[in-house]
């Protein structure tokens, strides 16, 4: 009886130990740094906060633009997650190689994506820059040889649609280090192929009557900035039919529907005796 009673007040004492043990390692071992990770935490959003309050001060005072804030914002979150994570990290740790092999880890693949970071610090360079950046603009990149409308500019390239209707993309840092040019007004091109009776004429070419049938509707809608440069191609010619490719020049940095539904109207009613076929040709 006394024996069983000695193992009872044993365990008991042992439990009691184990658990008072398990109390001071948690006291003084894990609230410490806990208390410790939430400060930091605490300080961060309140950081943060303040950052996102300046700026929109700054918008609303419209000293900066909406997509610039929402972006100087984002890059200042990142920055301050990455500080803190190697804060953290720190706390747990005595060991400085730790810290100094995750910095040389981030160095090593900041170097390795050194053109992705060019390209995200020019971005933010073409936010806060002249107007030839902005979207819809109108510009020209003459050493490229590129001249079109910008169409997006995201945080590692700019899409340009050229004057032939093809997109470009551009990588940021070129964007920035290229001269630009911005114009005022563009000229793009639109394509048809046009197909027609041959006309019964008694003197002369067929291909030239048509020819200066179409210039003459052009010209007479006004639908081209410049008739004269209307280029007209034979793709093909038979004894009944003629099918020719017109190439017209229209402003804009790409042919806006309503005006090539228009030319295409006007050159059907202006060739109706011939029975035209006319057909838009998008540029691919």
């Amino acid at each position: 009886m006394a024996t069983n009673t000695t193992a009872e007040a044993f365990s008991v004492n042992n439990v009691t130990n184990f658990l008072g043990k398990t109390v001071i390692i948690v006291r003084t071992k894990l609230i410490p740094p806990l208390i410790e990770v939430i400060i930091v935490f605490v300080i961060v959003y309140l950081f943060l906060r303040l950052v996102k309050s300046i700026l929109s001060r700054l918008q609303r005072r419209e000293i900066l633009p909406s997509v610039l804030s929402e972006r100087i914002y984002k890059l200042i979150a990142l920055i301050t997650y990455v500080t803190t994570a190697i804060i953290i990290v720190y706390m747990f740790t005595s060991a400085p190689a730790v810290i100094y092999t995750l910095v040389a880890l981030l160095i090593v693949v900041f170097l390795s994506n050194w053109n992705i970071i060019a390209d995200i610090s020019a971005y933010y360079v073409m936010l806060i820059s002249k107007q030839s950046f902005r979207g819809a603009s109108l510009i020209e990149l003459p050493r490229l040889g590129i001249k079109g409308k910008i169409i997006e500019t995201s945080p590692l390239y700019t899409r340009i649609r050229t004057l032939s209707g093809k997109i470009v993309f551009i990588p940021n840092h070129i964007m920035v280090s290229e001269p630009v040019t911005q114009l005022t007004s563009i000229q793009s091109v639109v394509t048809l192929e046009v197909e027609v009776n041959k006309p019964e004429i008694e003197r002369g070419s067929p291909i030239e009557y048509i020819e200066k049938a179409i210039r003459t509707i052009l010209a007479e809608s006004r639908l081209a900035t410049r008739p004269q440069d209307v280029v007209i191609t034979v793709l093909s010619a038979s004894s009944d039919r003629i099918k020719l490719e017109v190439r017209i020049p229209t402003m804009g940095a790409e042919p806006r529907p309503a005006t090539v539904n228009a030319i295409i109207d006007n050159l059907y009613r202006g060739l109706a005796e011939l029975s035209p076929a006319i057909r838009f040709k998008p540029v691919i």
